[in-house]
């Protein structure tokens, strides 16, 4: 198409200059000479067609002193073998050659998967010639694509890779999904070995990492939707799995907490006419009000009075409760909403756990690693981290939830940024109240008559490279006992009576020891303990 208008912006300009210049201010022969232009072919050069009946057809243009004359056509399979060769005399400045699949050697329609090319030969009236070759794939996909398989990976799967559905030409589909408001992406390798699209901008158009590199698709989706990409637009679409009845064509929180502008609460669609905004932090004088589009485009309701009810273009809702964390949810067909109190500021509340998931955490994205409630307001945990991302969230569920862009100290917030960590062993302690976290790093060392060190020295460990909450040391050993113990204090040490293997706890028994070079293992989340 860019070809095609190229070519005619130059035969207009050209027609132009005929009406307004005379033959002494330009010569209009000399601008309308030129080569010939291929402005399309079909099949497109290396794209997928499916197996069945299908035609070529080529497009040119010329100049008008130039005219075309001829075009040739070839088509061979990836042997070598022809399976059609067409001529056909051209006229004038644009003229195409369509060759029926019902006339080549082996019918269209019968022809196998694999790889095919078109070499096409284009000549003017002048004797000036063009080739082009071309290449196609003839592929057993259900329908046309120009690839073979498609994944969607995000921090809702662990950045793994869950596998869309080939269901129309060049479009990708998966349904059932609940992106948890986190950033993905889509690719055509498991591994990300090849190609892969993200949307930073969040115009509803990906772009690949091949043309300069991309970003995540980070504009807040969640709930269980149906996520559809075209292969060849590069256009996507998010939209709720279970299809509701609704008045309108989205719902946004806008107020004096995001200066009534922007898309950072973004109601879902959860039930016939109900949205629901899982998390907003809302304090004294506060005023807001439901918007259609987050720029105040399209309808709008406020509740002036205060009384559950909204108005359409109604005056600005003024927030009268305690400061905190609201989820609120809004009837577009009565227009009444509700406020449910979650906790104060930062997240805090009572909760039966709390917990680290991640990449870089034993359960990767898929269960928690549990902290411990101190009772006195924190949680904490003394755990191994890989190098990845990790996040703080309450009752194994994503509705309360802290992340940061900082490490290793910081600020959580209600679906902040995934926490970018670093590998080695952790205390990591949180106050939810506030959400304020720390990654302290530990060390676990072994000491005893035993050990190199005695009673008096720890013998350092080391973390294991792809388990680093197990920690490792190659040592040699006297009869005697020994003992672990973090960061050379006995704060928090482990003990037991058995060997060569056991389970030690805190404060116990020194374990008894008999002389030998040995591979010494502890998993500091369990106590469990080896000397191989």
């Amino acid at each position: 198409m860019k070809n095609f208008i190229k070519i005619f912006s130059i035969l207009a300009v050209a027609g132009l200059l005929v009406f307004s210049c005379t033959k002494d201010e330009i010569d209009v022969e000399a601008l309308t000479d030129f080569a010939p232009g291929i402005v399309s072919i079909s099949p497109a050069n290396n794209s997928k067609i499916v197996v069945g009946n299908f035609d070529l057809q080529v497009i040119v243009a010329d100049g008008a002193s130039s005219p075309l004359s001829e075009i040739s056509v070839q088509l061979t399979d990836e042997f070598g073998n022809t399976l059609v060769e067409a001529t056909k005399g051209l006229s004038g400045t644009l003229d195409s050659i369509v060759v029926p699949g019902a006339d080549f050697l082996v019918p269209a329609d019968q022809l196998g998967a694999g790889n095919y090319s078109m070499n096409i030969t284009v000549t003017d009236a002048k004797g000036q010639t063009v080739n082009r070759s071309t290449s196609f794939e003839i592929s057993l996909l259900p329908f046309a694509a120009n690839h073979d398989i498609m994944w969607i990976a995000g921090a809702f799967n662990g950045w793994g890779g869950d596998e869309m559905i080939l269901v129309a030409d060049h479009t990708w589909e998966i349904s059932g999904i609940d992106l948890l408001g986190e950033a993905w992406k889509i690719k055509n390798c498991l591994d990300w070995c090849d190609e892969d699209w993200g949307d930073a901008g969040c115009d509803s158009f990906m772009e690949s990492n091949l043309n300069g590199g991309n970003g995540d698709t980070a504009c807040g989706f969640s709930g269980e939707v149906t996520v559809s990409f075209n292969d060849e637009t590069l256009e996507y679409t998010v939209r709720p799995a279970v299809e509701f009845a609704t008045n309108l064509s989205g719902l946004y929180l806008l107020g004096t907490f995001n200066n009534f502008d922007g898309a950072e609460y973004r109601f879902q669609l959860v039930a016939d006419n109900t949205w629901e905004l899982a998390e907003v932090e809302l304090a004294e004088g506060d005023e807001f009000k439901f918007a259609e589009m987050p720029n105040f485009m399209g309808k709008n309701f406020g509740d002036a009075d205060g009384d559950g009810v909204a108005e359409e273009f109604g005056n600005n809702t003024p927030f009268s409760g305690d400061p905190g964390i609201y989820k609120v949810t809004f009837n577009d067909e009565t227009l009444e909403y509700t406020m449910e109190f979650l906790g104060t500021g930062g997240g805090g509340g009572d909760y039966e756990s709390i917990g680290i998931i991640g990449d870089a955490t034993p359960g990767g994205w898929d269960a928690e690693t549990q902290m411990t409630d101190n009772g006195d307001g924190t949680y904490s945990i003394l755990v191994g981290l890989l190098d990845g991302f990790l996040k703080f969230r309450a009752d194994n569920d994503w509705a309360v939830n802290w992340g940061g862009a900082d490490f290793p100290s910081g600020t959580g917030a209600q679906d902040g940024p995934d926490i970018p960590v670093t590998f080695g062993l952790y205390q990591i302690t949180l106050t939810p109240e506030t959400g304020e976290y720390t990654f302290e790093e530990a060390t676990v060392g072994i000491i005893g008559d035993s050990t190199p060190g005695g009673w008096d020295a720890d013998t350092d460990m080391t973390p294991d490279s792809m388990e680093p909450s197990i920690q490792t040391l190659n040592v040699e050993l006297t009869d005697g006992f020994a003992k672990f113990r973090l960061n050379g204090l006995w704060d928090v040490n482990w003990g037991g009576t058995d060997f060569p293997a056991g389970t030690g706890t805190q404060d116990g028994s020194d374990i008894p020891v008999t002389a030998g070079t040995y591979d010494v293992r502890l998993n500091v989340l369990t106590g469990e303990y080896s000397f191989e």
